[in-house]
Parts: structure tokens; C-alpha cells; sequence
């Protein structure tokens, strides 16, 4: 019997290339562990938001007297966020034992069949086999990268599909233009069902989603920006008045911060509405209590005069520099950052250049992050006054020490970075 720690690690070191041509090992391991879901699954691929769209979900859904399991990655501080009931990590027990369950079923499979599991696969059929077990009412799933051959897509009948906002990440698996890397999200969308995606801005994009929605013959629904009336924004949450197809909600508590946090919400709602024609019933007050207290760790985070963006891309990059810009005006700010190297795009490096004037730099705990010499090299090269660390406990003193009494440290660039931050900070997970 494997401890939790030690079924985490057999799950990480495992070898397996996986089923590079479609979702027959997860669906194997669904089938062999009896966890294909009984319950509403709600599917959400995208490049960024989806996390908070799954949040948002979840905390409604839990606030409406649902049990609901949260399927997301990566994670911040342990394992057992990546699979939360109503909200909360699963315990070591409920890892350890479901854990065990899920390696020796991959096991078996590799003896029978000869099929070698990746990690993610035996994280999905971890999940499914937890929440199987532990009768949940409702899934929410987000996709761990793309959507076609994602191990989460093997569930053949979500309830509801949504894809939040599409940018440039994951280029080496997912493709070199919007257009393909919108091609893989779009491959989530199922014959029949409904599928909610957030208002894209490049056309291309748009015009992907609306095909395979139509060769799918799948209800598409695209809100905009137009449904949302804001009357109040400011660095900590958000109100607004939003418009569904289904109903009108007046006066809603954002409280994940950021004005693009609103078109998040909007696209729950939406989503929402899906359920509700499916007979799942979802009262207005667990809308506003849901999304009131969504807590999404490491996203626009505040702890004290440290805010922790988990942005790690270029479109997540330009989001938190809107809402420096916008909501942090006058203050003193000093950028706190570490990246992944094949992350570190032009785009995004001209965006973490110009949140602040003065950068320290430190080398996330990851084989593929960027020396912290480097990148402070290249943000000095864009006009910052860079400097480095031996480690973030370093790192976080010096920007400490920059900022002054008054001043912020905006920490952003990685989650690997802002996990080790929270923990850094004592925050639990």
C-alpha cells in the first residue's frame, strides 16, 4: 500500500508517452476503475481563464447544496488541490486510497495491454475514480492543455462544453497560430451539446469555434461584452449587473479581482443558464452567494502589500498589467519575478517589463525555468532596473526592502513561482 507521497511520485515519474492518438488509455483506465461519471460533467478548455471559470462553478454550484468535483492542474502547493470537493483538497487518505486503486489499474493495463500511462491520464482517472467514489453530484473539468486529445475529453457526454479566452501557449504541442491552437480547444465541443465560449477578439478565432459548433451541431453560445454593466471596480473585487438569455442579475460581487474577471463570471453565468434548461436548479442568491466568495489561490491574489498573479503567458501578462495600470495608479511597485523558459515570449517579456521600473528576478524551483541572470539580463535590455536572487526567500526580502513601507511587490510569471511563494508566505493551500 503506497503512502500519498509515494502515489504522487509513482504518478510524476511515470514514462508512459501516452495515447498520442486519441483518449484510449484514460478511457481504459475510466472503464477498468468504474469511474466513468453518473453525474453532469461540465468540460472547460481555454488558454486562460479557465481555472477561474471552473472556480466560479464550483463555488456556486456548492453554494446551490450540490457536491461538486473540481478537476483543474496544475497545482500550487500539493497535489490534492488538483482534485477538490466542494472546494477543499482531498485528504492524503482519500489520495492514498484512490490513489492505490488508479497505479494498480495502470498497471494492469501496461501487464494485459502494453499501454504506458502519462501522469495527466493518471491524474484524470484519479479524479474520476474520486469523485465516482465519493458520489458527487456535479463534475467540473478543466482540460490540462488543449482539448482534442486531452485525456479530460474522453468523458463522451459533458452536460455543458465552454472555452474561455485563446492565446498563444503550449505552441509546441498545440500549434503556431490562434487559428490551430483554437482548432485543439474547439475539440472539445460534442455532438448536441451545448457549448459556452468566451467573446474572442480575433476573428479567426471566432470563426473555428462557430464551424465546429455547426459541424458538431452543437447550440454555440458567445456572450459579450455588452451584457456586463459594471458599477463598481477597484483592486480587491468587482460589482456589476450582468444580462443571460435566462435571467437578469443586478448588483453581483465579482470578488476575484480585475475587470476581465467580469467576462469570467459572465461565462459561468452562461453556463449556469445551460444547466438550469437541463433541470438542475441554481438559485439566485447561490449565484450571488457563489460568486461573492470565489477563492481561486495564486490568481490576483493579495497578502498584505504582496499581490501573486499566477499570469505565465503573454495574454495572462497583458490581463495583470491592465489591472495594475487601472487599480494600483501612484503606488510604488516593484516586479517580483521567475519564468519558464520556453514561456518567455517577446510579447510577454515587454509585458512584465513594463509593470514596473525595478525587477528582482529568481530562477523557479523547475527544469525548464529561465536562470534568474538571464531574464533580468533581457528586462534590463528593456529599460528595467533588474536585479537577481539566490532564491526566492532572497528575492522576496530584497523587493520587500525596494518597495519601502508603502510600496507593493507584484510577484507574476509562473505558477511554479507563485506556489512557492504562497508557501513561502505560509499560506496553506
Amino acid at each position: 500500500m503506497r503512502t500519498a507521497e509515494e502515489v504522487v511520485n509513482e504518478i510524476h515519474s511515470a514514462l508512459g508517452d501516452g495515447d498520442k492518438q486519441g483518449l484510449r488509455n484514460t478511457a481504459a483506465l475510466l472503464e477498468a476503475l468504474q469511474a466513468w461519471p453518473v453525474c453532469p460533467v461540465i468540460h472547460v478548455a481555454g488558454t486562460n481563464g479557465k481555472g477561474s471559470v471552473c472556480a466560479m462553478l464550483s463555488s456556486v454550484l456548492t453554494a446551490a447544496g450540490y457536491k461538486v468535483g473540481l478537476y483543474t492542474s496544475p497545482f500550487l502547493q500539493t497535489y490534492r488541490e488538483r482534485i477538490r470537493i466542494n472546494g477543499i483538497p482531498i485528504s492524503d487518505v482519500q489520495l492514498e486510497q484512490y490513489g492505490n486503486r488508479t497505479l494498480d489499474a495502470a498497471e494492469k493495463l501496461k501487464q494485459d495491454w502494453n499501454y504506458h500511462c502519462t501522469p495527466f491520464e493518471l491524474g484524470t482517472a484519479l479524479a474520476f475514480h474520486t469523485f465516482r467514489r465519493e458520489r458527487a453530484d456535479i463534475i467540473v473539468s478543466e482540460t490540462g492543455m488543449g482539448g482534442r486529445l486531452d485525456p479530460t475529453n474522453a468523458v463522451p457526454e459533458p452536460a455543458v462544453c465552454a472555452i474561455t479566452a485563446i492565446g498563444m501557449d503550449h505552441m509546441q504541442y498545440l500549434g503556431n497560430t490562434l487559428r490551430e491552437i483554437a482548432g485543439e480547444k474547439a475539440g472539445i465541443i460534442k455532438p448536441g451539446v451545448p457549448v459556452v465560449c468566451y467573446p474572442p477578439e480575433e476573428t479567426e478565432v471566432r470563426n473555428v469555434l462557430k464551424q465546429k459548433a455547426r459541424q458538431s451541431e452543437a447550440p454555440l453560445i458567445i456572450p459579450e461584452k455588452g451584457q456586463i454593466r459594471i458599477r463598481e471596480i477597484n483592486a480587491r473585487y468587482t460589482i456589476a449587473d450582468f444580462r443571460t438569455a435566462r435571467r437578469q442579475y443586478d448588483g453581483l460581487k465579482i470578488s476575484l479581482p480585475g475587470e476581465h474577471q467580469t467576462l469570467n463570471a459572465l461565462v459561468a453565468l452562461c453556463i449556469l443558464d445551460e444547466l438550469e434548461k437541463q433541470g438542475i436548479r441554481i438559485p439566485e442568491e447561490a449565484v450571488a452567494s457563489g460568486l461573492g466568495n470565489t477563492f481561486w489561490p495564486g490568481r490576483l491574489e493579495w497578502c498584505g502589500n504582496i499581490l501573486m498573479d499566477g499570469a505565465h503567458n503573454a495574454q495572462g501578462i497583458a490581463a495583470f498589467r491592465r489591472y495594475v495600470d487601472e487599480q494600483l495608479e501612484g503606488r510604488k511597485k516593484v516586479l517580483l519575478t521567475g519564468v519558464l523558459k520556453e514561456k518567455l515570449s517577446e510579447e510577454m517579456l515587454s509585458g512584465l517589463a513594463s509593470v514596473s521600473d525595478t525587477a528582482v528576478t529568481v530562477t523557479p524551483d523547475s527544469p525548464r525555468a529561465m536562470e534568474a541572470e538571464e531574464l533580468a539580463g533581457l528586462l534590463r535590455g528593456k529599460g528595467m532596473d533588474a536585479r537577481t536572487a539566490k532564491n526566492l526567500e532572497e528575492g522576496l526580502e530584497k523587493a520587500r526592502d525596494l518597495a519601502g513601507k508603502d510600496g507593493l511587490v507584484l510577484a507574476t510569471g509562473s505558477l511554479y513561482f507563485i506556489g512557492a511563494m504562497r508557501s513561502a508566505l505560509g499560506l496553506k493551500p
